[in-house]
């Protein structure tokens, strides 16, 4: 017999290592995987959620103590006489704060050709391009997170400030990082496909990197958008 390579006990469960095989012991006892697998499969649950417990419980201190900074940070800047508030901007920001003055800002976006016969709204009325830039939209609204859609962005190109619309500006919930989400829609064309790389080489080249400031999605006329995708990246970047 192989000396005992011992991998998780306390007073009542245990696992040792035997010849290859993981055998598994109740009060000393052996007890048979085969036989008994729901009582060992819960006792190992109980020893894994025990030590996730203070764990758990330690980040939600530190979440409740980050809300209630926030809070006082607030507070400094919103108790100063109006007269002298309006003369500066806060040096701490509160990440609520800033949600609410991103979605208050007011902007100009880019207009419509008077020949396009196309009318898609979004939940909030705002009418997009495409049924795929509605669906984009909607899941962002229905997640909570902050957007303006086609909200201009000056891009320096060739030494030139040059203006573009991303899709959609759009907020992290949590840190108040922009992000901006673009919808390629049309893979499949050649010149479409040129002027995407050509988009996204200039955001590179104004340090707006590909995965960590700009979130991409992408179909053609033969793989529609994946809707669940759009949640993959909002859990992902946005939340």
């Amino acid at each position: 017999m192989e000396a005992d390579d011992r991998l998780e006990t306390n007073t009542n469960f245990a696992c040792k290592k035997i010849r290859g095989n993981y055998r598994y012991y109740i009060d000393d006892k052996y007890t048979s995987l085969n036989k008994e697998f729901d009582q060992i499969r819960e006792m190992a649950l109980v020893e894994y959620r025990r030590k996730l417990k203070p764990i758990l419980e330690a980040e939600i201190r530190y979440l409740r103590h980050i809300l209630e900074m926030e809070t006082k940070l607030n507070e400094v800047y919103n108790k100063l006489y109006e007269g002298k508030r309006i003369l500066i901007e806060p040096d701490i920001l509160p990440v609520s704060e800033k949600m609410k003055r991103f979605e208050q800002e007011e902007y100009e976006g880019l207009s419509f050709d008077e020949n396009d016969r196309t009318e898609y709204y979004t939940n909030r009325g705002e009418r997009v391009r495409s049924k795929s830039e509605k669906i984009i939209a909607d899941e962002l609204n229905r997640q909570g997170i902050p957007y303006k859609y086609e909200k201009p962005l000056k891009l320096l190109v060739d030494g030139k400030i040059k203006e573009f619309y991303p899709d959609f500006t759009t907020m992290n919930i949590t840190t108040g990082e922009i992000k901006f989400l673009e919808h390629f829609g049309m893979m499949d064309n050649s010149n479409y496909f040129k002027n995407t790389l050509s988009k996204l080489d200039i955001y590179e080249k104004n340090n707006l990197l590909i995965g960590r400031d700009v979130i991409l999605l992408h179909e053609s006329s033969y793989r529609p958008l994946n809707t669940k995708v759009i949640t993959d990246y909002i859990n992902e970047f946005l939340v």
